[in-house]
């Protein structure tokens, strides 16, 4: 009878997976055919190959770097979308260091970016697992590629052509390299890598901070200053300097571009709810409400991940990966990638926890925060806009799975803290 069963049960798996990966085809080119559509299918990297040709012309300063009259004649020539809120707002050493790819034609170049960007997802994909599960099987990291590609943030980072996949790759690989290798040099040199590319990854360092692995710092700081240095030789510091004394108002420019579902952060949520979805000016004190509700928020996280010695490094790392984007004003939809890791922690801390009314509980906040980054949902809630304009507050579901992923570690990582006390009560 087991015999039997069994051999049932290999003779569906093929079927489940052909069914399963005919569902994640579909739902990719429909979403690749919208953005399509409207014009977006490389938008955002038209902005670093832009970049990328100044720096290869010789024009690393600000006024070429940065000018938005070159960055709207590049988007009209290539037939993109104006909007006047949008423009490059990374540093120059990122521009600097893929300069390499304003060599090809645009097409080309592009084609090479999202080749890069998959890649390293995949490799992003591997390091989080080997990080979590020192064995891993070939059919479960296949199936973690499948559930990666599911996810509105990475299909959509891949076809905008943005860079948090490989900020995500990066991230992964400090994980691996600090908590299962024990090489913080390998940590810390990826770690400046992607602070050389986007300022956010810095608070990875204050993270570290927080769990006392001041050797990560130190490297991390050490290395930047290093490659900052190297930079200057080819961009000169000013442009630099000017990007450090412009960065708020980039960020004020960016977030003009809306509330949610445009802005997944708490002040996009709150920004939609206030305006019912009619856009408008923001009020000071919802700014205010944030920002006494991200220094809060890391707070909490600080004291959730310090280092214990009945802190698991799962909760650690997931509280890590999960800290930019707490704190962070601007939340685009592709930045959620950065959440990767923490809804891989929490799914191997799920699995092993010992109490099952506690592990349910976990299993419905993690797979509902999946659920809703995944293309479906996001499918579902814009037809229901779209049908039901009332209804426009259901664009605030990558807020709700950030906060669901929180949710499940923080509740993990009070019970953790709660069995030294308890135990400790029983021997006295």
């Amino acid at each position: 009878m087991n015999l039997h069963g069994r051999t049932r049960r290999y003779a569906v798996r093929p079927f489940a997976l052909a069914l399963v990966l005919s569902v994640i085809g579909i739902c990719v080119a429909k979403e690749w055919q919208g953005l399509g559509r409207l014009h977006f299918l490389g938008y955002d990297y038209a902005f670093f190959y832009n970049a990328f040709l100044h720096v290869l012309a010789g024009q690393a300063d600000w006024s070429h770097l940065y000018n938005p009259a070159s960055e709207r004649a590049f988007l009209m020539a290539h037939g993109y979308p104006m909007d006047p809120h949008n423009h490059y707002v990374y540093p120059p050493q990122f521009a600097w260091m893929f300069a390499w790819l304003g060599l090809f034609p645009f097409g080309l170049s592009l084609a090479l970016w999202r080749m890069l960007s998959m890649t390293a997802g995949m490799f992003g994909v591997y390091w989080t697992m080997k990080t979590l599960w020192p064995r891993i099987g070939r059919g479960h990291l296949l199936l973690a590629v499948a559930a990666t590609l599911t996810l509105t943030p990475f299909q959509l980072d891949i076809a905008v052509g943005n860079v948090n996949t490989i900020l995500f790759a990066l991230l992964a690989l400090a994980f691996y390299a600090i908590h299962r290798l024990d090489k913080p040099t390998v940590g810390a040199l990826a770690l400046a890598a992607a602070a050389a590319i986007k300022v956010t990854p810095l608070a990875l360092l204050v993270a570290f901070a927080i769990q006392r692995r001041w050797n990560v710092v130190a490297r991390s700081l050490s290395i930047l200053a290093l490659g900052l240095a190297a930079s200057f030789l080819f961009l000169g510091w000013e442009s630099t300097a000017a990007y450090a004394a412009h960065f708020l108002q980039f960020g004020k420019q960016s977030m003009a571009n809306g509330p949610a579902p445009y802005n997944q952060s708490l002040l996009g949520v709150l920004e939609l709810l206030w305006s019912k979805g009619r856009g408008g000016s923001t009020p000071t004190w919802l700014s205010l409400l944030f920002d006494a509700y991200a220094l809060a928020l890391a707070f909490v996280i600080g004291a959730a991940m310090r280092r214990k010695p009945w802190t698991p490094e799962s909760i650690r790392i997931g509280l890590s990966a999960l800290l930019p984007v707490a704190v962070s004003p601007l939340v685009e939809q592709p930045h959620m990638v950065l959440t990767l890791p923490a809804l891989m922690a929490s799914f191997h801390l799920i699995r092993r926890h010992p109490v099952a009314s506690a592990r349910r509980t976990y299993a419905v906040l993690l797979a509902t925060a999946y659920g809703l980054q995944t293309l479906p949902a996001t499918f579902l809630v814009n037809h229901l806009t779209r049908w039901v304009p009332s209804l426009y507050w259901l664009h605030i579901q990558m807020f709700v799975s950030f906060a669901c992923i929180l949710t499940a570690l923080l509740m993990m990582a009070r019970r953790h803290a709660s069995r030294p006390a308890a135990r400790t009560a029983t021997a006295a």
